[in-house]
């Protein structure tokens, strides 16, 4: 199965482990970030994500799991990335339930400067 559409960051809240805003701190650094998307399209819903990111010289690693719960069931996707100058990351769809239940598959988004993105899910149940 194919679904397709758009993302939105809603909002974004990442602090250091120490609980620290993680702008006030420079340099090497481990953060935790809280993040809400919005979905429309072939999957309508809100993505509640959790990322885990260590801040290096010239680049952050990211690690994360998230759950979208749309109308007709929830996705749950696992990220592993880095950012750059750009995201780059592989994310799975690893579990589902209701019209999603079982389902194991890939996504991919392509994010613009301003927070918007567009998805693709491909995925079996």
């Amino acid at each position: 199965m194919k679904a397709t559409g758009t993302i939105e960051v809603k909002s974004w809240d990442e602090k250091t482990w120490d609980g620290r805003p993680y702008k006030e701190v420079e340099g090497r650094k481990l953060t935790e970030a809280h993040v809400q998307f919005s979905y429309a399209g072939d999957v309508t819903g809100t993505g509640s994500c959790r990322y885990l990111m260590s801040y290096a010289d010239d680049v952050c690693w990211t690690t994360a799991l998230e759950e979208i719960v749309a109308d007709e069931g929830t996705l749950v996707l696992r990220h592993v990335g880095a950012y750059r100058t750009s995201v780059e990351a592989v994310i799975e769809i690893v579990d589902g339930t209701g019209r999603f239940a079982g389902a194991r598959g890939a996504a991919t988004v392509d994010w613009a400067e301003d927070g918007s993105g567009t998805y693709t899910l491909e995925y079996e149940v």
